[in-house]
Parts: C-alpha cells; structure tokens; sequence
C-alpha cells in the first residue's frame, strides 16, 4: 500500500469512520445535493515551470478537481482557487494564470467564484470544486462493481506519462501526448451520460492511472475486475514510442497517470455506450478478503499492484512506466 493510501485511512478513521467516506473521487453532501472535491498542486513535485506555460498551469489546476466531478457523475459549478506565489511571478503571469483556468472552468460549464492569495517560497495551487447532479441523475460511488458488470474506460492512458517525457526531456513539438500532459480534458460529458443512463455504475477518474483505478474499484466492491490486454487503447504516439525504444507500450497505458480519463463498470451496455467509452473487460466474484484486478495477455492474468501506480509523495521525475516490467515466470 502507497504512503498515501495510508494517510488516507489514518484520516477516514480521525474524522468520522463510517460517517464520512474517502473512498470516492469527491464528497457527497446529501442533505445539500451537492459534490465537493479539493486539489493541490505543488511546484517541483506536481510541476515545472520549466515547461508549463502561466496559461496551462491555471488550465491543469483546475481541471484536476473539475474531472473528481465528472468521476461521480456530477456537474461542476464553483471553482476557487488558493495561490501561494513566490515573488518572482509578475501580474503579468498570475493574469495568464487565471485565463487558463476560466478557460478550463467555461468548457466544463463552471466558473471562478473566489479564492485566496498569499506569499511563498514555491509556488503552491489549491483548487476547491463544487458540483451538484442534475435531476433524474445517479451518483456514481466506487463501492458499486458487481459480478457481470461491464469494465469500461474513455480515451487514451498513458498520454500524459510520455508528454511528462517530452516536456523533461525538452521537447516542445506539439503532439497529443504534451497536450494530454499539459492541458487534460476533464471528462464532465461522458460522466453525466452515465449519470443520466444508469441507476448504478461505479465510477471514478484515472487521475493516478488506469490500473490504480480498477484497483481501488476493486477493493472498494470486494470483486475482482479483469481487463483483456488486447482492448486496452494504446495511442499511437506511444506505440511509436515503445517501438523506437524496445519497451512495452501496455506499462504507460496501465500505469502511466494523470490523464483524467474515466474509469467505470455498468450492467450492461447501452445504445450510445460505445461513442464515449471503450469495453475493457469484466467484473467477476472475489469476495471481501481477496479482491483485486488483472489483465489477461496471452491466456495468463497478470495482476495489478498498487506499488507501480502514479506516487504523489517521490519527488517529481522520469516516468519509469516505459522500461519494460520484471518478466513474469511461470509458477510450473
């Protein structure tokens, strides 16, 4: 388990136990039919402003807690946004800052409501989101995964991973994977159309990787969710990444985080399903003391595991997730 996972139930059992779930991309009031959902990020762990312009760092701020939104099913509304600011940064870059994050804020149909500024050594961003879920919707809860269930995911995993490459490496060649890095699209359509087509679907955003997200899925519905290797989506600037270096391109897909995708298992699979959301696999019977996920290639399932999921405690660095995995022997 991740030193922030422990954090994590240190702080479920400080402040509430059965009362307050951390089990879900964002809280749920339901007194006040409203979702809320905070986010921070830090320079030199979370970023460089070697490589983030003003604008797409206000842009990816936001949109970190804009997309724990969309992971319930939700709609964002308010956003405010807390800065600590080094001395450095002019008003000319604090302006590009906000821009980018208006702009984030309007595709999402939310909007910029306040915030705080203060003095720092580093630059420090806190974005606080409010949502609500519209009539006739349904809260997606991660706790929710039931045998038979449909595995499924949008987009592309592994982007940002190899933008975060490009950007440390020095490449500023403009390619999906810079944008999915830079500038990541929360995902508020296609969790609404979830919400308003099913009763119940667990749900959560990939923001740590895909395969964090059907683990934690996993362990939070005691099942077991297997995906099949060959329907994961590889975009193909990683396919021509993995073919230029000699590594594997499912590790980034799996592993890589931060795109901000979403991740999710419905009962079964509607008419319009498929033009927002790739089929990964199914949930099969676990049982609460062994719950977990894998992925089945070539006839053998391959666990997943939380050590190599996206880390927020090591210091920022050259993703890992393109060298090639420890090879697995067989158990004969």
């Amino acid at each position: 388990m991740s030193k922030e996972k422990d954090i994590i139930a240190c702080i479920q059992r400080m402040i509430g136990g059965a009362h307050v779930s951390l089990n879900d991309d964002a809280y749920w009031d339901d007194g006040r039919r409203q979702i809320l959902s905070t986010d921070m990020l830090v320079e030199g762990r979370h970023f460089s402003l070697e490589y983030f312009s003003a604008f797409d760092l206000g842009w990816k701020s936001t949109a970190v807690s804009l997309s724990d939104i969309a992971g319930m099913g939700g709609q964002p509304e308010s956003v405010l946004l807390a800065i600590g600011l080094p001395d450095a940064l002019s008003l000319d870059w604090i302006e590009c800052f906000y821009k980018g994050a208006a702009a984030a804020c309007q595709q999402s149909g939310a909007r910029i409501v306040g915030g705080d500024t203060v003095g720092s050594p580093q630059l420090v961003i806190t974005s606080t989101v409010t949502g609500s879920l519209p009539s006739g919707h349904t809260l997606g809860r991660r706790v929710q995964a039931q045998p038979g269930d449909w595995i499924i995911a949008t987009g592309y995993h592994g982007l940002s991973a190899l933008g975060l490459l490009a950007c440390q490496a020095g490449d500023s060649t403009e390619t999906a994977a810079r944008k999915a890095h830079l500038r990541p699209q929360p995902r508020v359509e296609e969790g609404l159309w979830l919400s308003r087509h099913y009763e119940r679907y667990p749900l959560m955003d990939s923001s740590d990787g895909l395969a964090d997200a059907l683990l934690n899925m996993a362990h939070a519905s005691h099942q077991t969710l297997i995906v099949e290797a060959v329907r994961i989506p590889i975009h193909a600037e990683i396919q021509a990444y993995a073919r230029e270096h000699q590594c594997v391109p499912l590790q980034p897909a799996l592993y890589g985080g931060e795109d901000f995708q979403l991740v999710a298992t419905v009962p079964d699979i509607l008419p319009g399903l498929e033009a927002f959301f790739h089929i990964l696999g199914r949930v099969e019977t676990s049982g609460a003391d062994a719950p977990g996920a894998f992925v089945e290639q070539e006839g053998k399932l391959i666990p997943l595991s939380f050590e190599q999921t996206y880390q927020h405690f090591p210091q920022l660095d050259i993703p890992t997730v393109f060298s090639n995995p420890p090879r697995q022997e067989d158990e004969s």
